[in-house]
């Protein structure tokens, strides 16, 4: 696929899974080291050069097989680069640069939630997974 949103590793996230409104990306984001005024009251600002990015993903409502086949999509070999600290290397759209960027990721904990049992088959109410950058 030659335009996704986001890739773990080698394995893009399906667009099928995402819900509609389900992706927003904060890139670049300024981290500020020290901020003080000086005698003229005037602001100065020391920011770190090192900017990072973080990334909110929400699916769509889905069944088991769905749900499994995104978990085997994060967890693919390439992706996880650290299972216990859910480090993760991710390559994104950064929507300031307009490129493709890749980065290192802390991915919080997500929650599973049934929604019921339907077909006879278990499904999940959407599930949101968020990105922090390292």
């Amino acid at each position: 696929m030659s335009d996704y949103l986001i890739r773990f590793g080698n394995e893009w996230f399906p667009h099928d899974l995402l819900a509609e409104d389900g992706y927003s990306v904060t890139p670049n984001r300024r981290t500020e080291l020290e901020a003080f005024r000086d005698a003229d009251i005037e602001l100065h600002r020391v920011t770190s050069p090192n900017f990072k990015t973080s990334i909110t993903l929400t699916t769509c409502p889905m069944c088991r097989s769905d749900k499994e086949r995104l978990q085997r999509i994060i967890n693919a070999a390439g992706s996880m680069i650290n299972e216990t600290e859910r480090k993760v290397s991710v390559t994104y759209w950064n929507e300031e640069e307009n490129t493709y960027k890749t980065g290192m990721f802390y991915m919080t904990d997500p929650t599973y939630a049934v929604r019921g049992y339907f077909g006879g088959e278990r499904w999940y109410k959407p599930i949101t997974y968020e990105l922090i950058e390292y």
